[in-house]
């Protein structure tokens, strides 16, 4: 059971900002690098392939904070 102070409401809200940011950023990728045609590698990777790889990142990363989130919680109110 959550106790009055408990920090958890907070902290899922914050998860869910992240994950509609997850959603921003994976389903409307930067339409002016299509336009420009001119990008340069980062790191010698394309530039298209870095985003993608820097997305997943972000997501799996919110996931696997959610995840962590939901299991303190369960512990704390047993």
């Amino acid at each position: 059971m959550l106790q009055q102070g408990s920090p958890a409401p907070f902290r899922r809200g914050i998860v869910k900002l992240w994950f509609v940011l997850d959603a921003i950023v994976a389903l409307a990728p930067p339409l002016y690098w299509a336009a420009d045609g001119q990008t340069a590698p980062i790191a010698g990777i394309p530039i298209a392939l870095f985003y993608f790889l820097a997305v997943s990142l972000c997501i799996t990363t919110s996931l696997i904070a959610a995840y962590l989130l939901d299991v303190a919680d369960e512990g704390s109110a047993a």
